[in-house]
């Protein structure tokens, strides 16, 4: 299958302000759309091309929704389905150089949504060890957020996509069953696993009343110890941190929801009331703790899902019409349009895969994530 998009749109922002129609103009037609020239010179480079790999749309098959994990041991890039159209969550995984797509069943992860790469089976790796190649042989492994349903609690659960096992690392806080785990970051200094807890499960009718908040948590592997960080959320969705580990942003995507109690949970709703917002935090306490939080962004069009860095300190968000790139201090920079909701991304060598329901795409830009070199190379 073979689409390729090139095209680069310039933004008059002179008339954007002005001119509503012409501002909501861009987020249906497929293209680089350049609201600063920097988006040109430090991320999309000269010779951007969108590619699109797999395409459901016949099926109405949101097959690529989240997730998106590299693997250096089998070169694939691992991802997952959206309940919406998949019950359960089906898990995939794509060959970065042949593009076979295989349908993946590890049982104890249950209703899967975001994950991570998971350095080797050292709890600890310091990210300059990384990028010495110090770390040793250990492989990588996949960190899933196991959504859980009716009769499995929701956690995070480590699996070897070689030799297929897996364990189950934590799945409650204090005896208090997490309501739906959706995504998780490893700090990379520490070793810990940090991941966000909204009520998604709940929303869309496979998981019981929440018995907690939606929180941000960070678990210590080597202590077993879990500390609740952050609250005051509507649905607190995506996690990263900035390339030297000062900063966490996380996306609060209330906006969207599916009120499972007024329906069979398989249709979401937009309020434009609620949050489609990042928020920025200060990472203090030794990477332990986060403090001041700010509001970084706010999402035009949809909510924003998926969030990562790259090298630079760009700041990209998987949002309704594609992804989008903000500088550090929060100006929006480039939008990639894809024009459909792109839930998550993953940056690999080369570029990003873009994970946009029934569409999988493969982004050839410049910018380089900022964990390609940890967990890529």
């Amino acid at each position: 299958m073979t689409a390729e998009i090139t095209e680069i749109v310039h933004v008059d922002k002179s008339r954007a302000v002005k001119d509503p129609e012409y501002a909501r103009s861009f987020s249906k037609t497929p293209s680089f759309c350049v609201y600063d020239e920097r988006f040109i010179r430090d991320v999309i480079g000269s010779a951007p091309k969108i590619q699109l790999i797999e395409e459901r749309r016949e099926k109405g098959e949101q097959f690529a929704h989240e997730a998106g994990v590299y693997i250096r041991a089998t070169n694939s890039v691992y991802f997952t389905s959206n309940f919406q159209t998949c019950d359960p969550i089906d898990l995939y995984a794509i060959n970065c150089d042949t593009h076979k797509i295989e349908k993946l069943d590890y049982p104890e992860v249950v209703q899967a949504n975001g994950a991570c790469n998971y350095p080797g089976k050292t709890a600890s790796v310091h990210a300059s060890a990384r990028y010495r190649g110090d770390v040793g042989s250990q492989p990588d492994r996949i960190l899933y957020c196991s959504q859980g349903d009716h009769s499995m609690p929701s956690g995070l659960v480590l699996v070897d996509p070689v030799t297929k096992e897996s364990e189950i690392m934590i799945n409650n806080f204090h005896g208090r069953e997490f309501s739906s785990v959706n995504d998780v970051v490893i700090h990379h200094d520490t070793g810990d696993i940090w991941f966000t807890d909204p009520t998604y499960g709940h929303e869309q009718g496979f998981r019981p009343d929440p018995l907690l908040p939606a929180h941000v948590y960070r678990f210590r592997p080597s202590t077993n110890e879990c500390s609740v960080l952050a609250d005051g959320f509507d649905m607190c969705n995506g996690l990263c941190f900035s390339p030297d580990y000062s900063l966490l942003y996380v996306t609060d995507t209330g906006a969207v929801k599916a009120r499972s109690h007024s329906g069979d949970g398989h249709k979401f709703k937009f309020n434009y009331r609620n949050a489609g917002t990042i928020y920025v935090y200060d990472v203090v306490d030794k990477g332990t703790r986060i403090a001041n939080r700010r509001t970084f962004a706010f999402c035009d069009l949809g909510v924003p899902d998926g969030i990562k860095c790259d090298e630079n300190g760009y700041v990209y968000a998987g949002c309704g019409d594609g992804v989008h790139v903000w500088d550090p201090n929060g100006v929006l920079v480039g939008k990639i349009i894809v024009g459909c909701t792109t839930a998550n991304f993953c940056f690999v060598k080369g570029g990003i895969w873009m994970f946009s329901e029934k569409d999988l795409y493969f982004c050839k830009i410049r910018a380089k994530g900022a964990l390609v070199k940890i967990e890529c190379e």
